[in-house]
């Protein structure tokens, strides 16, 4: 999936997953500060959630990646 969607954005399905961290890094330190300074504790949970859910992703999907790599290596 992750390769399908880096073919279309034309770029790697690497450099995909970082972004991802990024933009899930980003989620979650917003989110944070969003809870505890009481502006807006509903928006902010959901935004950390949405985080949490964008690292996850970025997690199994990474190692998925990492997988292919390693399974594509010729044994020596």
């Amino acid at each position: 999936m992750v390769e399908r969607l880096a073919e279309r954005f034309g770029t790697t399905p690497m450099r995909l997953l970082m972004v991802g961290w990024g933009v899930s890094a980003v989620l979650l330190l917003v989110g944070l500060a969003l809870v505890l300074t009481g502006t807006s504790a509903v928006l902010g949970f959901v935004l950390f959630v949405l985080g949490v859910i964008t690292t996850m992703f970025v997690a199994v999907n990474l190692m998925r990646l990492r997988a292919g790599e390693h399974a594509r290596k010729p044994s020596k």
